[in-house]
């Protein structure tokens, strides 16, 4: 039986998605997986092209154009232990002779396989290429060591994790958590990263297209385009260092995580020194761009050591954000306990 699965939702046209889908195909041909394509952008060629053309080929057609169900329709046809979510503008790539990691022989203390990243671009080609680990023995120093190598790249994202705890991540975040905006893959991932290590598979090669992240203002529009579409204000791109400390917090009390007491304490501690610490710091630094309630909420947390009022000021500081966010992430974080 294959181990992995690759899921890829899709919604650009066969001309522009052609390359990563085939490259998905050959991929899952050359090391025995399957390709997952949730397909939603009702192009009649694309569908004509791959519908039935492998039987490594899982095709689907999604019943709505909404991004975060297309890719919950491709996870929900998972069957593998592994997974691998894919852009439908990336590409990925075997090495024939380079050492391949065997999946089913990992040891439970790792999370995740990265590849080999690729940041490319139209104009420039491979501009940089990344391969780091995680390799710390304790979540809480994990979580310190991405911070510390990723270098505000969060593209490892698209690495091969254990089916058993993306899918549920994926799954709560989707049907609980109060915007489902795309600016929320950093918690995303630091939340994996807390239950255990990723290593590196040097015959996968993962091309990924920095598009719109490659130029300065391209980078900042597109921020702003992530927090309207779930229907935040502009200036929610200040709060970002606090709705990431609230979202990965929550995360990680999710009761299923395979975490220790001792270990789930320490890596919400450490949420604190890699968030909650740069938002803090934000504020301190350009007051003047944050209201009177939002500069009292945070010299309240810098007098503060009990870490559960800490959560509970920055509970608060969510409706700074905009009005009412605060409730909404009360029932995420009441989903999350159960989950």
């Amino acid at each position: 039986m294959p181990q992995l699965s690759i899921c890829m939702p899709s919604n650009r046209d066969l001309k522009r998605s052609r390359r990563a889908i085939e490259s998905a195909l050959a991929y899952a041909e050359a090391t025995d997986a399957r390709l997952i394509l949730s397909d939603n952008s009702r192009d009649p060629e694309k569908r004509a092209c791959f519908e039935g053309c492998s039987a490594r080929l899982v095709y689907v057609v999604p019943d709505n154009d909404d991004p975060m169900f297309n890719m919950m329709n491709a996870l929900s046809r998972v069957e593998t232990p592994f997974l691998l979510p894919m852009g439908d503008d990336d590409e990925v790539h075997f090495l024939e002779g380079a050492a391949r990691v065997d999946l089913s022989s990992l040891p439970a203390d790792v999370v995740g396989v990265r590849p080999r990243t690729q940041l490319w671009t139209l104009d420039g080609g491979v501009g940089r290429t990344e391969r780091f680990t995680i390799d710390a023995d304790a979540a809480d120093m994990r979580l310190m060591e991405y911070n510390e190598k990723a270098k505000g790249n969060n593209t490892i994202y698209y690495s091969i994790y254990r089916t058993s705890l993306f899918k549920p991540l994926l799954e709560l975040f989707y049907t609980a958590h109060p915007t489902r905006g795309g600016y929320c893959d950093w918690a995303l991932c630091l939340s994996l990263f807390a239950c255990g290590r990723m290593v590196h598979d040097p015959s996968m090669v993962y091309r990924y297209d920095m598009g719109r992240w490659a130029q300065q203002k391209s980078i900042d529009d597109t921020k702003l385009f992530l927090y309207r579409m779930v229907g935040l204000p502009d200036t929610a791109e200040d709060f970002w260092a606090l709705l990431t400390f609230v979202d990965l917090y929550i995360l990680l009390m999710r009761g299923s995580l395979p975490l220790s007491a001792a270990e789930r304490q320490s890596a919400l501690m450490m949420t604190c020194r890699i968030a909650l610490a740069t938002f803090v710091r934000d504020v301190r630094a350009d007051g003047g761009k944050f209201d009177e309630t939002t500069r009292y909420l945070v010299e309240l947390i810098e007098s503060e050591a009990n870490l559960d009022t800490i959560f509970q000021i920055a509970l608060m500081l969510t409706d700074c954000v905009q009005p009412g966010l605060k409730e909404r992430y009360v029932r995420f974080f009441q989903a999350a306990v159960a989950a």
